[in-house]
């Protein structure tokens, strides 16, 4: 699925690259499988809250940077786990982020009406 071009830059982000290998620096092992009482590496690091679902290009910065205490350290299985349950992968999912992006585009662009942006000379 694809995602925005503002949350690929922020992935592919120095700034990003460097919290998560922090994160797993911090927390090498896959913090739901030691909650069980499970030993499994960390591979992956999650977003405890979506970046995607910010509305604006200042909050999802916000939130993919959030820090290591908004971040969680898994392993693959739990990650897709954590995703499955909350859908947020799907592809209905990804069409109402784009609609959102649309709506919001679309706002933030359109004419007022009686501006005379529209009127013909």
């Amino acid at each position: 699925m694809a995602h925005s071009k503002l949350y690929v830059q922020l992935m592919n982000s120095r700034e990003w690259r460097e919290l998560r290998a922090a994160k797993l620096q911090a927390n090498p092992l896959c913090e739901c499988c030691q909650a069980q009482g499970y030993v499994v590496a960390a591979r992956c690091v999650h977003h405890k809250i979506p970046v995607e679902s910010a509305r604006t290009p200042d909050e999802m910065r916000r939130l993919a940077l959030c820090g290591l205490d908004g971040l969680q350290s898994l392993c693959f299985q739990c990650h897709a786990n954590i995703h499955k349950a909350e859908h947020s992968h799907s592809k209905a999912a990804h069409k109402q982020r784009s609609q959102d992006r649309l709506k919001q585009w679309i706002a933030k662009n359109q004419t007022p009406a009686g501006s005379g942006a529209d009127d013909a000379s």
